[in-house]
């Protein structure tokens, strides 16, 4: 089976799982091992590629759908470089200083923990130290229910002298920070295909004096700015997955799929009417998580400046060649 059939094959397989969007679906993706893509079988993991795990994330967001395979795929990625992987939903949050460690327990309030009610454990990424684990029901912790505005878990967790432990031969921040944002690139780019696909349907079906709202110039134009956006958006991400590890592509997709996710929503919204807005109408499924998406992990404005100190520490001719770089033979 080539990678384009198989690709095919898990998007039918989440096809089917969303049809049953509910509390049985992350079950429903545990059970077959969907979460665990991109981990090697004697860890604990499915097998498969990062580029399956791409796949499943983008599927997934696609139909709306939010649940933990970005965070508990990753944590399990880290855990699994010390060891086989145990049962129950990891979670995982990137600091921005390391924690002081050196005791064996950490004391911190860690806000934005995603699903951290519904995890066992969670795995703790700072820059220059080793990642850290620590138990999620251990008495010392409190965590305080916080939604983002797609409803999803964005938790504050209190940790008081919690006992932590170093993962022995964890990726390093860097890594783990690459893989989230290529990971959350995949979602939001999926969650714009799925708004995308959504507001074509709505301008090709629903007429206005006698004729479908995709006959109007304005419409049309600004359905096809979605598809610029779009494939805007995916050609960043094939770079980004096909680029140099720690290069500096992930960034670029980052903050080329934030813009997509603006630009799509608004104009989505502003092409269904009053109709987008509506409860019952999917629409909001899709672009409010495109809203909570685009900056998770970090915002647009800090992907981007990570993208200008890169620049700045290559010069001028560093940026040229970079730019201009092929690798095309002759």
């Amino acid at each position: 089976m080539s990678r384009s059939q198989f690709a095919d094959e898990l998007r039918n397989l989440v096809d089917d799982l969303a049809g049953s969007d509910g509390p049985g679906l992350w079950a429903g993706l545990v059970e077959l091992g969907l979460h665990r893509i991109g981990i090697e079988e004697d860890s604990g993991g499915s097998g498969g590629s990062f580029d399956d795990l791409l796949v499943v994330v983008g599927s997934l967001a696609g139909h709306g759908i939010g649940v933990p395979v970005i965070e508990a795929s990753t944590a399990d990625w880290v855990l699994g470089h010390a060891g086989p992987l145990t049962d129950g939903l990891t979670t995982v949050v990137l600091l921005d200083e390391a924690p002081d460690a050196a005791s064996g327990t950490v004391s911190a309030v860690l806000t934005s923990v995603p699903w951290a009610r519904d995890a066992a454990r969670l795995v703790l990424c700072a820059p220059g130290a080793t990642a850290l684990l620590l138990d999620l029901g251990d008495a010392s912790v409190t965590v305080r229910n916080v939604d983002n505005i797609a409803g999803e878990p964005r938790d504050t967790v209190v940790v008081a002298d919690t006992p932590v432990t170093a993962v022995a031969g964890a990726p390093t921040y860097e890594e783990v920070r690459e893989r989230l944002a290529l990971l959350w690139s995949a979602a939001v780019l999926g969650a714009a295909h799925g708004a995308y696909r959504l507001t074509r349907t709505y301008v090709s079906e629903r007429e206005q004096f006698g004729a479908p709202l995709l006959k109007i110039p304005a419409v049309a134009g600004n359905l096809a700015r979605m598809r610029v956006q779009l494939v805007q958006a995916d050609a960043a991400l094939a770079l980004a997955r096909d680029g140099e590890p720690l290069g500096g592509c992930a960034d670029i997709a980052r903050v080329t799929t934030a813009a997509a996710a603006t630009e799509i929503a608004r104009i989505a919204h502003q092409l269904h009417g009053a109709m987008g807005i509506t409860e019952e109408y999917p629409l909001h499924r899709l672009t409010r998580r495109l809203w909570s998406w685009r900056d998770a992990v970090a915002s647009e404005r800090h992907w981007a400046e990570s993208i200008g100190r890169r620049a700045a520490a290559a010069g001028e001719s560093g940026v040229w060649t970079r730019t201009t770089a092929t690798d095309r033979e002759g």
